[in-house]
């Protein structure tokens, strides 16, 4: 077990500060995707993108694209969903983590790691308050392997074969 008396504790972060930061963010998202979406749709269905040929094929090459831009709004708007239905309950020194666990982890040299447990948006990150955070999801490794666990607990996970070992030092 690593010096955990050394880490910064997460007492100065708002669980609701980080998940409004997270929301912020793919709202922020959306609004760009969309404004995307609807400029490449405007495109596929503008004058110059008719065909001249049999072989012209850029007004449907737009239409495919306008099509993928507009799922793309629509799993952000599905990630926003979730955060706005992420538990805010608090977790305690023995309570095992789960969705919506706010995790600082230590790795062997002592550097710290903010992680969010969610149901989506695994890699998207925030800053709040000068941290870092990462919201990780249980089909990622680390987050597979830190549910269920409590203070004190060593993860190890394989990435890229290479072993990683952090200590989970706090949850809020």
């Amino acid at each position: 077990m690593w010096n955990a008396s050394r880490m910064t504790l997460l007492s100065g972060l708002s669980k609701s500060a980080v998940i409004a930061a997270f929301l912020s963010d793919l709202t922020t998202a959306i609004a760009e995707a969309t404004a995307r979406a609807r400029a490449t749709a405007s495109s596929a269905t503008h004058e110059e993108a008719r065909s001249e040929d049999d072989k012209d094929t850029r007004g449907l090459e737009e239409s495919y694209l306008a099509a993928g831009q507009a799922q793309r709004v629509a799993d952000l708007e599905l990630e926003r969903a979730s955060f706005r239905s992420l538990p805010t309950r608090s977790f305690g020194e023995d309570t095992p983590l789960t969705a919506g666990a706010l995790v600082l982890l230590a790795d062997e040299d002592g550097a710290e790691r903010v992680l969010l447990i969610t149901t989506a948006s695994g890699g998207r990150s925030v800053q709040v308050d000068g941290r870092t955070i990462t919201a990780v999801t249980p089909g990622a490794p680390l987050g597979s392997a830190l549910l269920g666990r409590v203070i004190g607990d060593e993860v190890e996970i394989v990435v890229k074969g290479r072993t990683q070992a952090f200590e989970l030092v706090a949850v809020a």
